[in-house]
């Protein structure tokens, strides 16, 4: 009676494949589908070039954005942060229109 059974040390463990967890898996391979479906239906059959780039381009992109990046967060983590950062924009004030030099 030596059997050994795959039990988790924690029942809310994230399953990893590869490297990934399977929810980033899953949105990777569900941009793949819906880039398939949209690339039909929007480009030509003369654009077939362009179609396929789209649809190769689309999954890769979304597997660069769930990629971890330094500090533990995701590439879009970091990028939602960047942009959220700069809400406002500085404007340099132009001094010769007022009449001053």
């Amino acid at each position: 009676m030596d059997e050994k059974y795959g039990v988790p040390r924690d029942v809310y463990a994230r399953v990893k494949i590869i490297g990934l967890f399977m929810v980033d898996l899953v949105f990777v391979g569900g941009s793949g589908v819906m880039a398939l479906s949209f690339a039909l239906k929007v480009f030509p059959p003369s654009q077939w070039a362009q179609m396929l780039l789209f649809i190769i381009l689309s999954p890769v992109l979304s597997l660069y954005l769930i990629l971890p990046t330094n500090g533990g967060k995701k590439n879009w983590n970091s990028m939602y942060l960047f942009f959220r950062r700069r809400r406002k924009r500085y404007v340099s004030l132009n001094y010769i229109r007022g009449g001053k030099l």
